[in-house]
């Protein structure tokens, strides 16, 4: 369970934020097109890296031991065990919500150009790059952004359950679509509680990633999400 004070605060956070949209604005739609033609793929690992540097720089100023604060490999094997628990019930609490938006709320989701990438996918190795983003490059990203980074602050002003909901809010409205805002909501809160609980950012990164590799691969061999 993670006790350790964070040193940064939440104008900083906000700080992050804000600059990573405005940076990958300026790369994808300024530098980007004058110097080529960035694929989806550079945008989205653009957007990856531009995340882990704005927090890196933030974050290491402070000089502190980040293992108290959930960047370890402590007691890997279960944090790795609890990971894949945790995600196998957030994907089937994520696979329900999506149902009941559908059957009862008669809602469909805008398609989320990962998901054309992999429904267009010939073979396996044309899966390779969606598969990598949504499966380890998003969840490292996200995790490291919103459960390390924007959720230890927001802990220490309004409480586990008050961070927990504000972080997973920022979360949900980051991804800029309106049917999965209650979903990715509910599947915060509950990876933000397994980072809490195991104290180790490791295991919300692996259920991060369960979740959306499982949900690629149920897209590539034609499984219905909802």
């Amino acid at each position: 369970m993670l006790s350790g004070k964070v040193p940064w605060n939440l104008k900083e956070v906000l700080s992050v934020h804000v600059l990573r949209l405005v940076v990958g604005l300026l790369l994808v739609r300024l530098i980007y097109p004058v110097l080529f033609n960035a694929t989806s793929f550079v945008v989205e690992i653009t957007d990856r890296l531009i995340v882990i540097a704005l927090v890196w720089m933030t974050v290491r100023k402070y000089q502190r031991d980040l293992g108290e604060l959930g960047i370890t490999f402590k007691n890997l094997g279960r944090n790795v065990a609890m990971g894949i628990g945790a995600g196998v019930l957030l994907l089937g609490i994520s696979l329900y919500s999506e149902r009941i938006y559908t059957t009862l709320l008669f809602v469909t989701p805008n398609q989320h150009p990962l998901v054309a990438q992999v429904q267009s996918a010939a073979s396996l190795q044309q899966l390779v790059i969606p598969l990598f983003l949504a499966g380890f490059a998003a969840p490292v990203a996200e995790e490291v952004l919103y459960r390390f980074f924007t959720f230890l602050p927001l802990k220490q002003r309004w409480g586990l359950w008050g961070g927990a909901l504000l972080s997973s809010a920022i979360f949900a409205l980051m991804h800029f679509n309106a049917y999965w805002l209650a979903e990715i909501i509910v599947v915060g809160v509950g990876l933000t509680l397994l980072f809490y609980w195991t104290g180790s950012l490791l295991s919300s990164i692996v259920a991060h990633s369960l979740i959306n590799t499982s949900k690629v691969l149920m897209i590539y061999f034609g499984i219905p999400l909802i």
